[in-house]
């Protein structure tokens, strides 16, 4: 696998908190600190992608209730 080196300018205050957020966790380094970080973004983008592909398929309209989960929703109230 190919690696590249990503630089990214922060203030003090972020790299302090960040250097501390590593150390929590349990991280050897920033480095792993921000890696950990790429990955929670992927995560997220990934999430977002699942919503929209879901509005795009349902038009913008809530997904219909299987009818399992309309009589387990009946049923508790």
């Amino acid at each position: 696998m190919t690696t590249h080196i990503v630089q990214a300018r922060v203030n003090d205050q972020v790299l302090q908190q960040l250097s501390a957020d590593a150390s929590t966790l349990g991280l050897d380094n920033t480095s792993a600190a921000l890696r950990e970080g790429i990955e929670l973004l992927h995560r997220k983008a990934a999430q977002v992608r699942l919503a929209r592909s879901y509005d795009d398929f349902y038009g913008g309209e809530p997904a219909p209730l299987s009818d399992v989960t309309a009589a387990l929703w009946d049923s508790s109230t």
